[in-house]
């Protein structure tokens, strides 16, 4: 699930109308100059609109159909120009699965990184609902990057929060995201520790994944942190603190009697991010 020790090569990126759909794109392409990467644009569209009540199903459907075609092309073809004046290589357009969560799963499974916005909470929606974003992050086959969809600026790598819990997941985020972190100025691993981790001094997670960090071409400062409420509010509020360019975190939460879902602060973080989030399961 590791990218290459060079760089991603394919980069995937939800493609959209509006301006946070727009800062997804700007960061797919920034990526795709910094490793000499293909963008692919996955596009799903919204049925038809203003269709007749009285017309039959099946023209309801056709005419959905046909609009649909006609909207993934315009914006395709968007994408390519976008692509060609960054000189970026544009990848083949990614199948529409009907859904959403379906078609980003899909061209996950072809690419290295799958670039999508933070889902908006508004009357009216967003590119992604937060449902959608944990379908796709339950099953996507590489690591997302979630952008605010509130904040504006380039994507930048300058300072990078890895939030380490000492988790499985956390640690498979951090090696999928080697790539910016070897690009990065600062690089600073906040360890989320427990109270109770603390009195028994279970808390000795540094050493090796300084050690680790350094064979991997990674300088990292160590920053411990005692929880003091809800790991996400605490984590929030450190990014809030900090200001990081980047976080850096395991997405994981515990099975349940119909499937495994993703945990409450991992749900929080995507919610209400201030910085970018490189996440993966």
């Amino acid at each position: 699930m590791n990218a290459d020790a060079g760089g991603w090569r394919s980069i995937a990126v939800h493609v959209g109308r509006g301006a946070a759909a727009q800062r997804s794109i700007n960061a797919a392409l920034l990526l795709a100059r910094w490793f000499d990467a293909r963008v692919t644009g996955v596009i799903v569209s919204a049925n038809a609109p203003d269709i007749e009540t009285g017309t039959p199903s099946s023209l309801r459907w056709r005419s959905s159909m046909d609009a649909g075609s006609g909207d993934r092309a315009t914006m395709h073809q968007r994408l390519r120009v976008q692509c060609d004046a960054a000189g970026v290589r544009c990848g083949d357009i990614a199948p529409c699965a009907g859904q959403t969560s379906a078609a980003l799963v899909l061209a996950s499974h072809a690419a290295d990184l799958l670039v999508v916005t933070q889902p908006v909470v508004s009357p009216h929606g967003g590119p992604l609902t937060i449902d959608d974003l944990e379908v796709v992050l339950r099953l996507a086959a590489r690591p997302l990057l979630i952008l605010p969809a509130t904040r504006r600026g380039p994507l930048s790598v300058q300072n990078v929060l890895i939030a380490w819990d000492g988790s499985g997941a956390c640690a498979r985020a951090v090696a999928d995201a080697l790539p910016l972190l070897r690009r990065a100025v600062e690089v600073q691993v906040v360890q989320l520790i427990c109270r109770e981790a603390v009195c028994t001094a279970l808390t000795d997670w540094w050493p090796p994944l300084r050690d680790w960090l350094r064979r991997q071409g990674v300088a990292a400062q160590n920053r411990p942190v005692t929880l003091t409420t809800r790991p996400g509010l605490q984590l929030r509020r450190l990014a809030e603190l900090l200001d990081p360019n980047l976080v850096v975190m395991g997405a994981y939460g515990q099975e349940t009697w119909r499937a495994p879902w993703i945990g409450r602060t991992t749900r929080f973080m995507l919610e209400t991010s201030p910085a970018p989030l490189l996440v993966s399961h």
